[in-house]
C-alpha cells in the first residue's frame, strides 16, 4: 500500500483506478462503508481516481459509468455470530436502518 499525504492510502481496483480512502479508519473508528474483494473494508468516505506517475487524474467514461455502478448503492454491515457480513441496499433503506433510534419522551421525575 502507497501512502501519500493527509494519512490516505492508494489502493489498487482493477488495474488503473485508484481508490483513495482514510489509512486510519480503523483506529479513528470511521464507520464501515464498502467492502473490498472477500476481506478489506473502506472505513469512512473514499473517492475513486486515475493515477499519473506522480498525479491524480481524471478517470475515462467507461471508468466512471462502470465504478458508479459498482459503488452506486450502499452497504450495510451486520455481525451475523463471528461472521462480519454485507449487504447491498437502496439509499432509502440505508438512510431509515442508519438513523439513530427516536427519542422517547422522558416522564417527569417525581
Amino acid at each position: 500500500m502507497l501512502h501519500i499525504t493527509y494519512n490516505y492510502a492508494l489502493q489498487t481496483l482493477c488495474g488503473a483506478p485508484h481508490n483513495v480512502c482514510n489509512d486510519n479508519g480503523i483506529a479513528e473508528k470511521l464507520p464501515l462503508n464498502r467492502m473490498l474483494g472477500d476481506y478489506d473494508i473502506i472505513h469512512g468516505t473514499f473517492f475513486v481516481c486515475g493515477l499519473t506517475s506522480n498525479d491524480f487524474t481524471d478517470l475515462t467514461p467507461q471508468q466512471m459509468k462502470h465504478y458508479e455502478e459498482l459503488y452506486h448503492d450502499p452497504q450495510l454491515f451486520f455481525l451475523l455470530g463471528k461472521t462480519l457480513c454485507v449487504e447491498h441496499t437502496t439509499p432509502e433503506e440505508y438512510t431509515r436502518v442508519m438513523a439513530p433510534p427516536p427519542k422517547t419522551k422522558e416522564s417527569p421525575e417525581r
